[in-house]
This record gives structure tokens, C-alpha cells and sequence, in this order.
């Protein structure tokens, strides 16, 4: 960038500021990995670099036809850098999705071409497992025929598509639609394989800054990294994020280590959120891990931990909490920890989350399938928007009799009444008369029997009032429950868990669908990244959790390391105890004041044993 005395950079900004800005001088440009712990301000920083470039550097750029893209995990991210940078269309500024589309989207042949393939690919396979069925009439080999047949259709129709589609939020696909995980495999593709690509891109974009890089798909960031690496003159990509705030499975494991040589490393080491006894305790629980140490403000308060523990068979739960929260009143002095209202309870993994929320039997069997469960963490699925965006909101505008909001959701959703529709076209009002009939006789139902996702969604369909997607319907026409285990083990995994899954009542639907929206009261380590609260209640069970991603028992000394856990971090790999860790971390971080750790167990001695021994002092440790 511009040749800057240290006096014109603003007084707000810190020695990483300064680095980083000079990292994008387009001249002599440095990719960098910025490590920016919990509550560090990585945001600010961001921001800061970013408006500094806007008011020295943008002419330049824009002189170029070139823009600078900026990479955020959450729109809601976006939409606070969009809102600080005065939504100046120089920079762009989208989700990781979002971005990948708008980079592919020119290429329709190379996308059908893609297309045609991966079904091809998948065709092939399901047609070895008929093959090898020795029951081709049985319900396996028939249901794994309709999934070929379905993904035959599909292919069939790709020389009929002029322009493919994206859209990351409707509810109702066109046949020309992709999903997200196509999207991201074609963009790794297409750079990593083209030339010409690595030019459009870094022609572009010379400056790519990616938010949260640790979550980001380890194919794509593969791919940037190597089209930086062969374009070191004129590309700059930068990185912000914190390998021990990793949280979905497909972000690249090595990042931290993996990166070239000639990358630029600056640290924000001080924690500007936590207070002191709190930055202490993240500093324990990451030690072991890396060697990232932070230090608390100047300013920080001294802060107030305790760990509670608690005999997992006790069965009130929710009194106990209620029973710690009116301690810690006692020990901070602080009236607002009896108020519900006032504390952010944090469950570390989501199972516990729709355990407690009463979405576990929707949301469980799609979480335990390792292909679907980032897609159900985050709601982003074409199956998923489909009910989230159409069939919730249709059921509740039955319910409530609102009716402009039918209309609006019919035409949204379906061909019904549209001009597609000859029947609609040539009488109206019949369709409409139509349209009438079968929401009063459905809305009895709704309001009298408890009825499943999948009875809501076939009679949308028999009715006309929703198109389903073809990527559901083929989980609609059968019945989990009556498949054997050893029928099951011939099945696509994606078919027993959306069986299962489509048996759930609609309220545990419903539930899921506030809790993605983050209206539930529930939250996550997901749901609060970035967030910060004062008054933090963590709470760790593994009977809630169901433990197939996370074991609170091993992080915490009552239950020894498997084998498997052992060679896992031997050889360097994610495992149970460090993925919990990580949770562990990035929830004790969102503290501003005081922090209450809620342990259930089966071995409180071992448990008290351990934390003394390790993270808490012996004042801080209360047995319940």
C-alpha cells in the first residue's frame, strides 16, 4: 500500500494493525495467518485495516477493476463489516458460499461437466450395491434403486439447463439449483485445476482476507493457499482466526503448521474481553496444546470461576442449576446471577442443546450421520430450508389463520397458483376454492392430532400446497422403522438418518428451527463465538450429549483415554478429548465477569481430584 508514516496511522491502531496493513502493499504483498485468541478485537482489527485501505489505497484498486473480498463465517458477521465499511461496493464482502458462487457461476459448462460426472460417480456406485443385494426386490435394493434413479433424473436434465442457481436461503429449489456442498467442491476444483481461474481470481481479488480461517472447507483453503503460492507477486491472502476456536470437522487440521514458509505470523495476544482469573484458566486449558499464551487487559476486573459438581444420577437438573446460580450470587455479590434471564447458559455441543430444548428427535439422527451433521448444525441443507423457510411457516400460518401469509407461502413454494399452472390460469378461483378446502381440512388436523414431519409434508405435497424438493421426496416414501439392521447396512447413511429423522412430531421441528435461528434460549459453542456475556453458566453432561462427538468425562479425569484417543494425538489427529477441549475453551472465554462450570459426573472424587490438580484452585471447586 502507500508509503505511510508511523503519524497517519490513526491512534486506535496496534502493532498488528500496522503489520497487517503493510502485508497488503499490492507492490510487495505478504499472505499472513493473523492468530487472534479469545477476545483479542480480530474484528476491530479487521475493520481497521479495512478503513485505512478505504481512505489511503482504494483509487488504486479500483483503477484496476479490482475489489477487496472479505470472507465472514455468518451473515450477521457480514452484515457488521459491510454496515462499519458504509457498504462501499469496493469491497466485497459475503459469506464463504456466497463467494465460491460468485467465482463459479460465469463457468455453466465447466459446472455441468462437473456435475455430470460426480452423478455419474454416485450412480455407479448405488447400482455395485444393487448388484450386490441378493434380494433385488427387497426393500434395500428398492430403496437404493430409487436414490440411483433419482440422481438419474437429475443428470438427465443437465443438458437442459442454460444457467445454474444458487441460493443459500430459499426454501423451494428450481431444478437448476445447487447445493452448498456443490458449490465449494466445484470452486477447490476449479481453482486448484485451472490456470485461467487463479488469474480471474487474484485479477479480482489481489487482497482476500477470510474470517474465522480455522472453519473454513480444507479443500477450498487448500486450493487459495496453492493460488497464492503461484501468485506471490500479485495476490495477498490473509487468514484470521484460532486453531483452538475450530469447531465444524471439514476446516483444514493443519493450518497452523502447514502453511509456506515465507507466511507472516502476528499474534494479538492480549484479551481484551475475559477478566484475569478467567484469561488464566483458557491459558490452561489450551497449554498443552499450543503455545499460545494471552495476557488480560490492563483494565481487566479480577473475575470469579467455579466449578460445580454434580452427581450425574441426580435427576432435577434444572433446580440444581437454579440452586448454583443463587451460590454464585452469594460469591460475586452480583444479584443478577438469580435471575435467569441475566445468565447465559451454555451447553458445549449441540445434541445437549436439543436435548434440553426438545429437538433431539429431529435433530439427533441427522447429527450422527459425519455428512450431514455440519449441514444440520448451521440449517443449511436444501431439505432443511425447505422446512424451515416453507413447511414451519406454512403450518403456523394455517394455525394462526393468516391468511395473505398462505397465499404468499403457496406462491413461494409451489406451482399451484402460478402462472405455470394451466388449470390456475383458466379458472382461479376454482384453484383457489381449492387451495381453501384443503387448508381447513388440514388445519384440523394440525390443531388436534400430534402429527410427524413426515405426515406434514406428504399431505403439502398430495394437496398441491408445496412442491417438495427431489432431494427429499426420496426420503419420504418409506418408513425407516421397517428396515432390519442388516437391511439398514446396505442403505445410503443419508436415507436412514432423514427416515429417522422425518418420523420426529412437528413441536421438536419447530424447536429445532428456533434454535438455529437462535431464538431458543439454548446456545452453543457455534451460536456464541464472538459473543460475550457477563454472567456465563457452562454446563457439562455427557448422559445429554450422547457423546458421539464429545466425552466431558475424559476431559475432565473421570473416565481414562481409549486407544484410539492415544494414537489419535500421537500421530497428531483431531480426538474426542481435544475436540471437547476446544469446546471447553472457546465457552469459558466468553466471559466478561464471572463464570459458573456445571460438571455432571459419574466419579466426583476423580473429577475434584483432577481439577485441582490441574485447572482450579481448591476455593474454586464446590461438590454438589
Amino acid at each position: 500500500m502507500t508509503d505511510i508514516n508511523e503519524d497517519n496511522f490513526p491512534p486506535h491502531f496496534d502493532d498488528v494493525d500496522k503489520d497487517i496493513y503493510h502485508f497488503l502493499n499490492l507492490d510487495s504483498p505478504s499472505s499472513f495467518l493473523l492468530f487472534a485468541g479469545a477476545g483479542s478485537g480480530k474484528t476491530r482489527t479487521l475493520v481497521n485495516v479495512l478503513e485505512h485501505v478505504k481512505k489511503h489505497d482504494l483509487n488504486r484498486i479500483i483503477d484496476t477493476g479490482s475489489r477487496i473480498a472479505v470472507i465472514t463465517y455468518t451473515n450477521a458477521a457480514c452484515n457488521e463489516i459491510k454496515h462499519r465499511l458504509q457498504f462501499d461496493p469496493a469491497f466485497s464482502v459475503s459469506t464463504i458460499h456466497s463467494f465460491a458462487w460468485d467465482l463459479i457461476k460465469p463457468f455453466t459448462e465447466d459446472i455441468r461437466e462437473f456435475l455430470r460426472q460426480r452423478l455419474a460417480d454416485q450412480i455407479s456406485e448405488l447400482q455395485e450395491k444393487i448388484y450386490k443385494v441378493r434380494d433385488k426386490n427387497g426393500k434395500t435394493a428398492v430403496k437404493n434403486a430409487k436414490s440411483r434413479d433419482s440422481k438419474q433424473r437429475r443428470l438427465e436434465q443437465i443438458d437442459r439447463i442454460t444457467d445454474f442457481s444458487y441460493s443459500p436461503t430459499a426454501g423451494k429449489p428450481e431444478r437448476d439449483a445447487l447445493n452448498h456442498v456443490e458449490v465449494i467442491a466445484m470452486a477447490s476444483e476449479f481453482i486448484v485445476s485451472s490456470a485461467l481461474m487463479q488469474t480471474l481470481l487474484t485479477n479480482k481479488f489481489p487482497i482476500l482476507l477470510i474470517d474465522e480461517s480455522q472453519d473454513t472447507d480444507k479443500n477450498l483453503m487448500n486450493a487459495l493457499i496453492a493460488a497464492q503460492q503461484n501468485n506471490q507477486n500479485k495476490f495477498a491472502l490473509g487468514l484470521f482466526g484460532d486453531m483452538m476456536q475450530r469447531i465444524y470437522g471439514g476446516g483444514k487440521e493443519d493450518l497452523d503448521t502447514g502453511l509456506p514458509s515465507d507466511w507472516k505470523r502476528p499474534a494479538k495476544l492480549i484479551n481484551y474481553r475475559c477478566p484475569k482469573r478467567v484469561v488464566t484458566l483458557i491459558n490452561n486449558i489450551r497449554v498443552d496444546i499450543d503455545d499460545m499464551q494471552q495476557e488480560p487487559s490492563k483494565s481487566s476486573l479480577e473475575g470469579i470461576v467455579r466449578l460445580f459438581i454434580v452427581n450425574a444420577q441426580q435427576k432435577d437438573k434444572h433446580q440444581i442449576e437454579a440452586s448454583i446460580r443463587a451460590s454464585m450470587r452469594d460469591i460475586t455479590n452480583d444479584e443478577m446471577w438469580v435471575d435467569a434471564e441475566s445468565v447465559k447458559c451454555l451447553t458445549l455441543e449441540h445434541a445437549m442443546a436439543a436435548d434440553r430444548g426438545g429437538f433431539a428427535e429431529f435433530f439427533g439422527p441427522l447429527a450422527s450421520n459425519s455428512d450431514l451433521r455440519d449441514s444440520v448444525l448451521n440449517g443449511t441443507s436444501q431439505e432443511l430450508k425447505f422446512i424451515i423457510n416453507l413447511v414451519l411457516p406454512l403450518v403456523e400460518a394455517i394455525v394462526s389463520d393468516k391468511h395473505f401469509e398462505i397465499t404468499r407461502l403457496i406462491k413461494l413454494g409451489s406451482t399451484m397458483m402460478s402462472s405455470s399452472n394451466t388449470d390456475f390460469v383458466r379458472e382461479p378461483i376454482k384453484c383457489i376454492k381449492k387451495v381453501d378446502t384443503s387448508i381447513e381440512k388440514f388445519k384440523f388436523k394440525l390443531i388436534n392430532e400430534e402429527l410427524t414431519l413426515r405426515e406434514v409434508i406428504e399431505y403439502f405435497s398430495r394437496s398441491g400446497l408445496l412442491d417438495v424438493p427431489e432431494r427429499l421426496n426420496t426420503h419420504m416414501d418409506t418408513d425407516i422403522s421397517s428396515f432390519s439392521e442388516e437391511e439398514r447396512e446396505e442403505l445410503e447413511k443419508e436415507y436412514i438418518a432423514w427416515g429417522l429423522a422425518l418420523r420426529a412430531k412437528m413441536p421438536s421441528v419447530k424447536s429445532y428451527s428456533n434454535y438455529i435461528n437462535e431464538s431458543s434460549g439454548f446456545a452453543t459453542h457455534q451460536g456464541v463465538k464472538g459473543l460475550e456475556f457477563d454472567r456465563v453458566m457452562a454446563v457439562l453432561d455427557d448422559d445429554s450429549a450422547g457423546g458421539f462427538l464429545f466425552k466431558y468425562e475424559k476431559l475432565l479425569g473421570a473416565e481414562p483415554l481409549s486407544s484410539t484417543d492415544m494414537k489419535n494425538e500421537a500421530d497428531g489427529k483431531d480426538s474426542t478429548p481435544l475436540r471437547t477441549r476446544r469446546l471447553f475453551y472457546v465457552i469459558c472465554s466468553r466471559a466478561e465477569k464471572s463464570l459458573a462450570i456445571v460438571a455432571y459426573t459419574n466419579n466426583p472424587e476423580a473429577v475434584k481430584a483432577n481439577a485441582i490438580q490441574s485447572w482450579f484452585k481448591d476455593n474454586e471447586v464446590v461438590m454438589l
